[in-house]
């Protein structure tokens, strides 16, 4: 008798192992603050693009909405790395980054700039130029990443944890310049108050997807069924586009 109590038992956790490997249900769902793509607004309600295109993807594969966690981006990266059935997003996909998820791509396509200050005159014509001023990036974000797969010194890198703290140390003139989406730092430049005209883009990194980033560990179905949907959603009719236009995307 004790030995089938062991066997139920057994059955019982294989079945629940099982249920959490290949359920979209039982993913816990990690993005962060990154508007236009995904952001809390006052209510605590996740918004933006990609969050609008996730829940088309849930409403093709007939899962109910699920609960999504806003984190610091740091804080956020390291939990997708570390966490069994966790999916992040936005994530920007990268060579270095490639091994380190299971991907389904693209939300959309995002370009990784350098900003500086508009009176500080910069002009950078080559990757070499860029690499003698003092950046600053955000911890563990594509912005900080690239630089360092394009060999910029660490003692030329700045990091902070929030954006809006980055700005204000470039607008400081503590760094020369910061690497960020373009997009999503203008826009913190505008909700800051900041006059945009005031900065300007003077290299582009990379262009890049953004996408899903799901644990390593995921079941190999579970990716490729979300990939099959989100490729069914990137293909509705108008919808992508109206999107673009609802987020002001529609430059990208």
């Amino acid at each position: 008798m004790k030995l089938f109590k062991y066997f139920i038992c057994f059955l019982f956790c294989l079945s629940g192992f099982s249920l959490a490997a290949n359920s979209l249900e039982n993913l816990e769902y990690i993005t962060e603050q990154y508007a236009p793509y995904n952001y809390q607004d006052e209510q605590g309600i996740p918004q933006g693009f990609s969050i609008e295109v996730l829940n088309k993807v849930w409403e093709v594969m007939d899962v109910a909405p699920q609960k999504i966690h806003v984190f610091p981006w740091a804080r956020g990266y390291s939990l997708g790395l570390q966490q069994d059935n966790t999916l992040l997003f936005s994530t920007t996909r990268s060579e270095s980054r490639e091994d380190l998820f299971k991907w389904a791509c693209p939300i959309i396509d995002i370009r990784i700039v350098l900003i500086s200050r508009r009176k500080s005159n910069i002009t950078i014509e080559s990757i070499e130029d860029a690499k003698q001023y003092k950046i600053v990036a955000i911890k563990s974000d594509i912005g900080q990443q690239l630089l360092q797969d394009k060999d910029f010194s660490e003692t030329k890198i700045h990091l902070s944890n929030f954006l809006n703290s980055a700005i204000l140390m470039l607008k400081h003139g503590h760094v020369d310049l910061i690497s960020s989406e373009e997009t999503t730092a203008f826009r913190q430049l505008i909700k800051m108050g900041e006059n945009p005209k005031n900065f300007k883009v003077v290299w582009l990194l990379e262009k890049r997807p953004l996408c899903f980033a799901f644990h390593h560990q995921t079941e190999e179905d579970l990716v490729f069924d979300f990939q099959k949907a989100l490729n069914q959603v990137q293909s509705l009719p108008g919808f992508i586009q109206a999107l673009k236009q609802k987020h002001q995307l529609t430059t990208q």
